[in-house]
Order: structure tokens, then sequence, then C-alpha cells
């Protein structure tokens, strides 16, 4: 299997980002979250004009294929000392391929610090991200790839809506042997 990733830069990905939440939302959450939250969250988190926001404001989005086809996305945020992953969402046919993995490995070797020229990446020590904590199947992948919880968190994101996640982190892994 030939994996890359590529930089969510056209409208056109846009629209194939938010076409890929609404499929994988309304199938995977719908154990977790009732229709009308995951609705609102899409809306708010998801869509065309909240995707081209978060661009705006710093957010980097990567379209993950395997063997040239569009597998999923992953979107993350550079902080003072951390990498904060908000989006890691691989299509129901291609999980359980190790793509999470090879997602999570790239941005390593991006963020491998002391070599790098780029501005603040030493600094970037850990990656953290939110789960939901009835989310077990993903809870059970990032362990896997080495996260570990540090707490849980209750936070209110509107019109009645609240996500119960974990927080959960790790360090960079510095040696991509």
């Amino acid at each position: 299997m030939k994996f890359d990733v590529m930089p969510v830069a056209t409208e056109k990905q846009i629209v194939e980002i938010e076409e890929a939440a609404n499929h994988v939302w309304h199938n995977y959450y719908r154990d977790i979250f009732s229709p009308q939250q995951i609705d609102y969250m899409l809306e708010k988190y998801q869509s065309k004009e909240a995707l081209k926001r978060q661009m705006s404001e710093g957010n980097i989005y990567f379209m993950l294929i395997s063997d040239g086809s569009f597998a999923g996305y992953m979107c993350y945020k550079m902080y003072s000392d951390y990498v904060f992953i908000s989006r890691l969402y691989i299509k129901a046919e291609y999980r359980r391929q190790g793509l999470a993995k090879k997602a999570i490995d790239r941005l390593d070797k991006l963020l491998k610090s002391g070599n790098s020229d780029d501005v603040g990446l030493s600094n970037i020590k850990k990656l953290r991200l939110n789960v939901e904590r009835e989310n077990y199947f993903a809870i059970n992948v990032y362990e896997h790839l080495g996260f570990t919880k540090t707490k849980a968190v209750d936070t209110d994101i509107g019109s009645g809506f609240v996500c119960k996640e974990y927080v959960m982190e790790r360090k960079i892994k510095k040696d991509r042997s």
C-alpha cells in the first residue's frame, strides 16, 4: 500500500473533506451522539465555511491518500510546545489498514526537532488530542499509538450539546528508524 498526504488548499478539496465528514460522522458517531448533535457539530466544525475559517486561523488540513485514493483526513494546529490534532478520520473502507499510524508517523517526522530550520518546531514536545469517552475503538487505536489519557473534560459546544472527552497526549517520537 502506498501512503501519502496532500495539503488541503483548493475549494474542491475542502468540499471533499466536508463530504467525507458527513459520511463518517453520520455512520461512525450514530451510537455516540444524537442525529441532532451530529448535524450541529458538522455545521459548526466541518462545513465548508467552518473548514475555511479554521484554515485561516492556522489549522492545517491534510488529505490521507492510500494507493492514490482519498482515504481520510487529518487536521492539526501548532501551539508553543505541542501540536493539537483536532481531526483524524479514516473512511470506513480504509480502516484497520494502519493509516492512522502512518498519519501520526508522518506528523512525527515533520515535527522532529533539532535538525529543522523551521522556527518553533524544536519547542514542540508532544501531540495532544481529544477523543469522546465512548469512542472505545479510537481510544484503543490512540493507546496503541502511544497516547495516554491525561484527563477527562466535559465541553459545552453550544445549543445544549456537551462533548464528554478524554484529553490524550504522547511525546513526539524523535527517532524514526
